[in-house]
């Protein structure tokens, strides 16, 4: 039986540096859920009730996005380290700061938001039409931040976004419809 990793590499790919991409994302994924979790805990001038839910949620997308791209490392036969602390110091590191010094926590999330936003169009252009599964997967994770970015943008010049709907948590829209997609088929490269 032929692996994914084998479709991958016929097509064009280089296996080595898609899992190497796959985890620099997922280890900003981690660290993102780390970082909301604390901001959602400590107090930051974030007082808003709203923003906090607007953060949780962001949260629980990312921590899906980490489930689904460690899922597909694993398809493509990379592994992970065991040990957390050589995964994310492992020459993964995180383009997250912290915003706790700055002056408007709000802007320096945007910014941040923004970040995590452009590995996964580089994974989207590495994967283009030779590994259909990848670049579904990273342009529903693209999607999915541009959606955070419009939330924290619309919470920072008007208030709660119209964009966002408390409950929303967990869901991950985009994902979500792959999981849909795929129900009850073998996983494909």
């Amino acid at each position: 039986m032929i692996s994914a990793r084998d479709v991958v590499e016929q097509a064009g790919v280089d296996v080595n540096e898609l899992i190497d991409r796959l985890t620099s994302a997922a280890t900003a994924e981690l660290s993102a859920v780390y970082r909301y979790t604390i901001l959602t805990a400590y107090p930051l001038g974030f007082a808003d009730e709203e923003l906090r839910q607007i953060l949780k949620d962001v949260r629980d997308e990312d921590r899906h996005h980490f489930d689904a791209l460690v899922n597909r490392i694993y398809e493509l036969d990379g592994t992970l380290p065991e040990d957390i602390r050589q995964f994310l110091g492992g020459g993964h590191a995180s383009p997250w700061g912290f915003p706790g010094d700055a002056r408007d926590p709000v802007t320096t999330l945007i910014e941040d938001v923004r970040r995590a936003v452009h590995p996964y169009g580089g994974l989207c252009d590495l994967t283009e039409g030779r590994d259909q599964r990848t670049f579904v997967l990273a342009q529903a994770i693209r999607n999915e931040k541009i959606e955070h970015v419009a939330w924290l943008e619309e919470f920072l010049s008007a208030g709660p976004p119209a964009r966002f709907r408390p409950g929303f948590r967990g869901r991950s829209p985009f994902l979500a419809r792959l999981a849909v997609a795929s129900e009850g088929t073998e996983p494909t490269a």
